[in-house]
């Protein structure tokens, strides 16, 4: 406790925390989760169903806490989730590397869900209270490139620490992250978030909490009204959930089991996938940086035609994966995929966050995960059933079919949306 009073957190500035934060996740959950395909598959024996189903049972947790940890940022603390976000993560890293055995990786999924849930959305709608932008998505986008540098280093030493022993990138990711938790406890400033009034008593609190809840849900219902293409938005997030938890799960069991790693340099299978992360994060660094620079000329108005141009290019990565036989092509279509894809989230959230009420943010990018949840969750056993009863190529190519609808969705969505950012909510987020 001592410690505490040292720390000044009004002098914190949360746009750079807000970077620190993205970058450190990335580097702990690749280090923790790079060489993860080869732990499940050497040492706990899963096949392409438990691969699938461990994603699943991921997904379904994190759908049923995705609301209640939206009204939770969104009512209560929007810090208090990231703290807590950070800790529960950290647990279920733990927990994963102190067995290989299904069940084990299979029950750690709902603490995963939890923490990732917790942050998710509380994260951007924090930096937007606390920065006070109008126009968020160069925000987003220069986390996501920054993200990348520290993917390169954790995968690096994942690598490395895979060569000791598999289940170690997970321990060590799972105890640094336990100690960005407490950092992150004495240094996260809260300045601008809105909390209900009340007088404090239990009674009145849970009465105002649910007032304010059915003020949530109201908002949230005239949303579509509000923000053109919105619906059409959810469709593509829910589609490109049903094509997600394939290339996921099955596209490292793929390359290491179908496909197979050149006998070049000798490396070991825990390696080629580190240098093969290395090379995805270098790439998504320039794409990141094209994007950045387009919406910081164009606005918020160029996102959905680089939503578009991106999914096309996902599309063309995976069937092309899916289809070749050696090992360099495949490895081009994989780097990609996997260099396009990460772009998809800050893109939709600086889209959103603009055109929806600052009060019911989180709750907004809640509803977006969810629909990424539903389609990960009605995709996932069927894909990974496909993989188990014919062959990894087949359920790879049936995921990427799933993909169609989602550029049709964009392509409507363009129609629909138009391209002004709407004046009232664009005011309102100014604020």
């Amino acid at each position: 406790m001592a410690l505490v009073p040292l720390i000044d957190r009004s002098r914190v500035n949360p746009y750079l925390l807000y970077l620190a934060v993205r970058v450190g996740l990335s580097f702990l959950v690749a280090m923790a989760f790079t060489t993860s395909i080869v732990y499940r598959v050497e040492e706990g024996g899963m096949n392409p169903f438990e691969l699938m189903l461990i994603g699943t049972v991921l997904e379904a947790a994190y759908l049923v806490f995705q609301l209640p940890t939206g009204f939770l940022a969104d009512l209560v603390s929007r810090r208090a989730c990231v703290v807590a976000g950070f800790g529960v993560y950290a647990g279920g890293l733990v927990w994963m590397g102190l067995s290989a055995a299904f069940w084990a990786h299979l029950a750690a999924q709902v603490l995963l869900a939890l923490g990732a849930a917790l942050m998710s959305g509380a994260q951007e709608s924090w930096v937007a209270d606390e920065t006070q932008r109008a126009e968020m998505t160069p925000v987003y986008l220069r986390a996501t490139q920054l993200s990348f540098i520290g993917g390169i280093t954790g995968s690096l030493l994942s690598g490395a620490l895979g060569t000791i022993a598999l289940s170690l990138p997970m321990l060590v990711g799972g105890a640094l992250m336990g100690l960005g938790t407490v950092a992150l406890a004495l240094v996260m400033p809260e300045r601008h978030f809105q909390r209900p009034a009340g007088d404090g008593k239990v009674r009145s609190v849970l009465g105002q909490a649910r007032a304010e809840v059915g003020e949530q849900v109201r908002t949230a219902r005239r949303a579509p009204r509000l923000v053109p293409g919105l619906v059409l938005l959810l469709g593509m997030t829910f589609a490109f959930g049903l094509w997600s938890e394939s290339f996921d799960r099955l596209s490292g069991a793929f390359l290491l089991e179908d496909i197979g790693f050149p006998t070049v340099f000798s490396l070991e299978p825990a390696m080629w996938f580190s240098l093969i992360s290395c090379a995805v994060a270098l790439g998504g660094i320039g794409v990141t940086e094209w994007a950045t620079r387009r919406t910081a000329r164009l606005g918020s108005g160029a996102i959905i035609g680089m939503l578009v141009l991106f999914t096309v290019l996902t599309l063309a990565g995976v069937i092309g994966f899916g289809l070749v036989q050696g090992f360099w092509v495949a490895l081009v279509c994989m780097l990609l995929v996997s260099v396009t894809r990460p772009l998809y989230e800050p893109l939709v959230n600086g889209w959103l966050v603009v055109r929806v009420e600052p009060k019911v943010r989180a709750t907004a990018l809640s509803a977006r995960d969810m629909f990424d949840s539903g389609g990960q969750i009605i995709g996932g056993p069927v894909i990974g059933a496909i993989g188990t009863a014919f062959t990894l190529r087949a359920a790879l190519l049936t995921g990427g079919a799933l993909l169609v609808p989602a550029v049709l969705c964009l392509v409507g969505m363009g129609r629909k949306a138009g391209e002004p950012e709407p004046e009232s909510v664009g005011a309102t987020a100014g604020r």
